[in-house]
């Protein structure tokens, strides 16, 4: 036993032997640097020979940073004399303050702090320094020798624990890592670089002596503690947060359930397709076969003859409207005086129209929930700020290489020149004008208060000349500098004099994954101040159009020749749809000249050029179109009259579809006119002896009892269906389809009125002999060589044909392969459905050679990072009271699905949640900067009011906040927060203390002080970004994530505070796209009502004959779904545009169905022809005035814009084709199958 002690005796003795330290105390000040001296002796007591006082001051920084020279292994205190240390009281007192700003930026992850300080405890103050602390040193002029390098060997396992515990911890105001902060200008912020820039006094303004860190892998001759990982929380610690250490995360990943799929096609579309394609051709294939016994058992057989009997309400209808045609007939001068005054009264509406190309009135519906938050946004923060952003593409630079690191060509010297010359022209705008509005008039400027004197220094930019000092570029020096602030472009060489640094992701472009130095593209952002008045946007739109005018300067002639440049300003889309609106005319125009010239010369039934003038209805031709185009001006002086906002590509658009349709019916009246001046005889009720005005007056009214009501039910369907299409999301559509709706309601009334009198002048005329448009000159006799048949009416080419055509088609074998052909195709449509694309990419609505679109492109290839987007809480919480803190930020002892962890968590899913990076959080800073004693926050001695952090007055003292009992004082106390939050906002970022918020929140929250200074926050946000967004599909799926993520929010605030408090999220595109998000059932229940409507007016307008109703409405559904399917196979895809389009092929196919219907329902022959006798009747009128009338469409492939180029050209073209195809080729079939089934033949 007493060996034991012996042993155990020797053993101490050497170990205190062993224990010295090689610099102790302050020796000596360089150059405001104090550096230690040089010793060779044994750690001694701290805390010997201190008054009580001190004592204690120095005993609580000891426990504060160094703990492990307080307590024993065992954890039980150290008498004041055993507690030995190699630095002495003041060197310890400077080492805690020094500290205090590693407490702000680290402090949120305890520890971290910990293994931090506890290097920094173990170099200055260890028992056993010398055993890895080596010192250099020299001396000064008095002969005093000091240490001026230390070698510190840290063993490896320690650095890289003490780096990765470190590694998470954020920074809440910009979402960077913070130990970011701690690298300086290293390629790479591993261990070595964090730990190498807290000892290199050369780029590190706060350190005094220069420290190698050496990492070695021996454990006798290094400082080999433990380092513990952010998740060991330790002994009398709180954890660490989530956002600090993704070990403490809760596990779980956003689902997303897989899309069922058949050889990469939708599982219910292919079904669909399957299921419906077999029964449908089955179904068919079985009518042939019994048609075809039917007919080889019955070929000797008579066919029945029954009467049609015309039902009640078809007969009803024919009377009036056959009551109108005498009428109107009869009285042609009347109906004209009539619809001019109509014009007359119509035209002043006129000069109330409002036109408007402003993107958000085109496309962004007033009253959806977007629009509501943006509104709300606006009216609590003030609109968001204007772009003028600027691309500047190295496409004629290489890459280079200095030492063994490769420069994207953006780092090239000529780059970094260029693009600080450009920004100089930029920032001189409007200087050598007197009075001109200049950039700092309207930049944006976080740190300037209202009054305060307008200084470019103030304005936010963000480019990468913010890296280089002064923007002066040095060959030599400028690529470190560069360096040192894509590292961090918030520290304190970086930061800019408007109170923050230039983000890499928003000054470089052409890179991945954060390689900046791949880059290959410069970006130049300026943002500029919005407002919501139009009067204060004035200088702003000046200042913009001069931006404009400059790049385009510059683009033309003075840029280098190895730069491509890309920009815009916000007003530059809106400008471009104007332009281009005027610019479609042209093409718009020349579709409006081919159709007015088929018009004219197909109207007339001409037999020969020496009966042109007798034959032709060129006269009829231009008063038709004329009549037809003051029923749009009508429509646009009604639409002016109830204040309707109309677009100019409405404008644009809609005559050509009215023309059109307008156009049909004049067609079909002509040919109904021919039809009965050649078959007068086989009227019963017809006269030879009849006077010419009751023969006109007879010939009117048969025509328009024929004609009249297929021209009101397609009419009826038109207007049903446009109106419906006016519950459209988009003002833009909504305004197209009440342009439509009245249009063809001033249209419809003029064809029966002023058309018709048009009609019966004109009947007069050649009647008499008399050319048209000379209706001086009359012939006697109408054909020379033949002049006993010199008044019997022409016959054209297409109604010959119809006969014939009539048998071929409805031949039984013919008819089975029709029905199948077109029911398989019906099928692959179906199919393709499902894969339709939503959205609306904006680069459609300009042309390929405007600036904006090559603009549009740069952003979406090479911007990295997305549009900003912002959590906005609604007032409601207490935010001095803990429980509610915890819901809303993100740092220790919050909850796991409060508001700044949900946003987190979600950044760390991005790929799914398009939330790029996380929230920045005032609540955050506010609690690191209310936790940084005499280093942040100063208030004022005689007033208690605000003084800024730098503030050197007398007067002006650090604050002392009270703390809250919660969580041991973590944070401010309720009177704290109430009283001093406000000082948090007004104070800027500093060196010494980063976490001031002028800069990044005043604008971000709303707070009313009560009369003794105590502030209650209302109104808040919180600004995040989302992914780099390139497609629709990508804004769609960010602003569906972007509501998912806010609403889970409000239901964590409600379930943990039980205050009905609403988070939304908005971002300036969420007004664009969030109505796609409903863009699927918005289409079908919008088709559902159209096909509803028409089925109810078609089944009341044929006297409840539900067989052709039915076969007309099928072959309208075939058509919209055939319509889908061309929309993927054409690349189309599915928004407001599109599906107003769709209820046009509604309309148009009924008009393509409905005169064959009606027809056939008032057809006299057997039934085993009334199919056949319909298609005669009308059939030419279906190619000749509703087909070829359509053919101008063509024209509008070659338009400025991809989007009349895609969705009037494409689908209008697509819905001429089909809308025949299927009028004119299945219905007949279909409607033949129906009436043999009806009369068993």
């Amino acid at each position: 036993m007493k060996c034991y002690l012996l042993l155990c005796t020797v053993v101490c003795v050497l170990s205190s032997v062993a224990a010295r330290c090689v610099m102790r105390g302050d020796c000596t000040d360089t150059n405001g640097n104090i550096k230690p001296c040089a010793v060779d002796e044994e750690p001694k007591s701290i805390l010997s020979n201190l008054t009580s006082t001190d004592r204690d001051r120095i005993f609580d920084h000891l426990i504060k940073r160094c703990p492990h020279l307080v307590y024993d292994e065992d954890g039980n205190q150290l008498e004041d004399d055993q507690i030995l240390t190699c630095c002495d009281p003041v060197q310890i007192e400077r080492f805690s303050q020094s500290m205090l700003m590693s407490d702000t930026v680290l402090g949120r992850c305890p520890v971290c702090l910990k293994n931090f300080g506890r290097q920094i405890c173990e170099l200055n103050c260890s028992p056993d320094q010398a055993r890895f602390v080596n010192v250099n040193t020299e001396r000064n002029n008095e002969g005093t020798v000091f240490v001026n390098e230390v070698n510190y060997r840290l063993h490896h396992d320690f650095m890289i624990n003490a780096f990765q515990s470190c590694s998470e911890v954020v920074v809440p105001q910009s979402g960077m890592p913070a130990i970011n902060l701690m690298c300086g200008n290293a390629p790479v912020c591993d261990a070595d670089a964090w730990l190498g820039y807290t000892g290199d006094p050369d780029n590190n303004p706060f350190v005094s002596l220069r420290v190698n860190f050496l990492r070695v892998n021996s454990t006798e001759d290094s400082m080999n503690v433990r380092a513990p990982l952010c998740e060991e929380t330790q002994e009398g610690d709180l954890p660490c947060s989530c956002m600090d250490c993704s070990a403490n995360c809760p596990a779980g990943e956003i689902y997303v359930p897989p899309i069922c799929t058949v050889l990469s096609i939708n599982c219910i579309s292919f079904s669909i397709a399957i299921t419906f394609g077999v029964i449908s051709v089955t179904v068919f294939v079985v009518l042939a076969l019994f048609e075809y016994k039917r007919k080889a058992r019955n070929i000797n057989k008579k066919a029945p003859n029954e009467v049609n009997e015309i039902n009640a309400i078809t007969r009803g209808f024919q009377s009036i409207f056959e009551k109108i045609g005498i009428f109107s007939s009869s009285n042609p001068i009347m109906l004209f005086m009539f619809t001019s005054w109509v014009v007359f009264a119509m035209i002043f509406g006129l000069a109330q129209l409002q036109l408007t190309s402003n993107p958000l009135e085109l496309w962004s519906d007033p009253n959806s929930v977007s629009r509501i938050n943006l509104n709300y946004f606006n009216s609590r923060f003030g609109p968001f700020y204007r772009a003028a952003q600027i691309y500047l593409t190295m496409k004629g630079l290489e890459p280079f290489q200095v030492g063994n690191k490769t420069y994207g060509p953006a780092f090239r010297v000529e780059a970094i020149e260029e693009l600080i010359k450009l920004e100089d022209a930029i920032m001189n705008i409007g200087r050598d004008v007197e009075g001109a509005v200049r950039l700092e008039n309207v930049c944006y400027a976080p740190l300037r208060k209202r009054g305060d004197e307008q200084k470019i220094t103030d304005c936010v930019s963000m480019s990468v000349s913010a890296y280089i000092p002064g923007r002066v570029v040095n060959n030599n020096t400028y690529l470190s500098s560069i360096q040192n602030c894509l590292n961090n472009y918030l520290s304190l060489s970086c930061l800019q004099s408007w109170g923050g640094g230039a983000d890499p992701e928003l000054a470089l472009g052409g890179f991945v994954d954060k390689n900046y130095f791949d880059a290959h593209t410069l970006l130049i952002n300026f943002p500029i101040s919005n407002h919501l008045l139009k009067q204060d946007l004035k200088p702003v739109l000046e200042w913009e159009q001069k931006f404009i005018d400059l790049m385009h300067d510059y683009e033309q002639n003075w840029k280098s020749d190895f730069v491509d440049v890309a920009f815009a300003a916000e007003r530059s889309i809106e400008d471009e749809i104007t332009r281009i609106s005027q610019a479609e005319i042209v093409p718009v125009a020349i579709s409006y000249v081919l159709m007015f010239l088929y018009v004219i010369f197909a109207l007339g039934n001409l037999r020969r050029l020496k009966t042109f003038f007798l034959d032709s209805k060129i006269t009829v031709a231009i008063t038709s179109i004329v009549v037809v185009l003051l029923a749009i001006f009508c429509a646009m002086g009604l639409l002016g009259y109830i204040k309707v906002t109309v677009t100019l590509l409405a404008i644009n658009v809609i005559p050509f579809f009215i023309l059109s349709v307008g156009i049909d019916n004049v067609f079909l009246m002509i040919n109904s006119l021919h039809y009965i001046q050649t078959n007068l005889d086989k009227f019963e009720d017809y006269k030879e002896d009849m006077s010419f005005d009751k023969k006109r007056s007879y010939i009117f009214g048969k025509m328009m009892k024929n004609e009249g009501p297929s021209m009101f039910v397609s009419s009826l369907t038109q207007i049903t269906c446009f109106a419906i299409g006016s519950i459209a999301n988009f003002p833009a559509v909504r305004s197209f389809a009440i342009f439509a709706s009245v249009s063809l309601a001033f249209l419809f009334v003029f064809q029966i009125t002023a058309i018709i009198g048009i009609l019966s002048l004109d009947y007069k005329r050649s009647i008499q002999n008399r050319f048209d448009l000379l209706c001086c000159v009359q012939r006697k006799i109408l054909n020379d060589e033949d002049p006993l048949h010199s008044e019997t009416p022409y016959e054209s080419v297409t109604q010959k044909l119809m006969e014939p055509y009539s048998k071929f088609i409805l031949n039984w074998r013919v008819k089975v392969i029709v029905a199948i052909i077109f029911m398989v195709f019906l099928s692959c449509c179906v199919v393709m459905i499902p894969h339709i694309e939503v959205g609306l990419d904006q680069n459609l609505a300009l042309p390929t050679d405007s600036y904006v679109y090559k603009y549009l492109n740069a952003v979406n290839e090479i911007l990295q990072l997305g549009p900003p987007v912002f959590f906005v809480l609604k007032s409601g919480l207490n935010f001095s009271n803990p429980e509610h803190q915890n819901v809303i930020c993100g740092g220790q002892m919050c909850r796991d699905d409060s508001l700044t962890m949900q946003l987190f968590l979600a950044a760390q899913q991005k790929d799914t949640t398009y939330m790029g990076r996380m929230s920045n959080s005032w609540l955050d800073d506010f609690f690191d900067w209310a936790s940084s004693p005499n280093l942040c926050c100063k208030y004022n001695t005689t007033d208690g009011s605000f003084c800024p952090s730098t503030a050197t007055e007398s007067e002006c003292e650090f604050c002392t906040i009270p703390r809250s009992e919660y969580a041991n004082g973590l944070r401010p106390g309720s009177e704290g927060f109430d009283r001093y939050f406000p000082f948090f906002l007004q104070d800027a970022p500093t060196d010494t203390c980063n976490k001031g918020g002028l800069a990044s929140y005043y604008s971000n929250v709303n707070y009313v002080l009560d009369s003794e200074g105590r502030a209650t926050v209302h109104d808040t946000n919180f600004m995040a970004y989302h992914t780099s967004l390139k497609t629709s599909h990508d804004y769609i799926s960010a602003v569906k994530y972007g509501y998912e993520i806010s609403e889970n929010i409000t239901h964590a605030i409600k379930k943990h505070t039980g205050q009905d408090v609403e988070v939304f999220a908005y971002s300036v595109f969420y007004v664009f796209y969030s109505q796609y998000l409903t863009a699927w059932g918005d289409t079908f229940v919008s088709l559902g009502y159209c096909l509803l409507g028409a089925f109810v007016i078609n089944l009341l307008a044929t006297g409840f004959n539900f067989m052709t109703t039915i076969a007309m409405m099928f072959t309208v559904v075939m058509v919209v779904l055939d319509m889908m399917g061309i929309m993927y196979m054409w690349n189309i895809q599915l928004n407001a545009v599109s599906c107003t389009n769709l209820i046009v092929a509604i309309g148009i196919t009924v008009e393509f169905c409905s005169h064959l219907a009606y027809a056939y329902n008032t057809s006299s022959r057997p039934p085993s022809e009334r199919v056949a006798d319909a298609i005669v009747k009308v059939g030419a009128t279906i190619i000749t005035g509703i087909t070829f009338t359509n053919i101008p469409i063509v024209v509008l492939a070659f338009s400025y814009t991809e989007i009349i180029e895609v969705f009037f050209f494409r689908m209008l073209f697509s819905l001429v084709i089909l809308g025949f195809l299927h009028g004119f080729v299945f219905f007949p079939v279909l409607l033949s199958y129906l009436n043999n089934l009806k009369y068993k033949i």
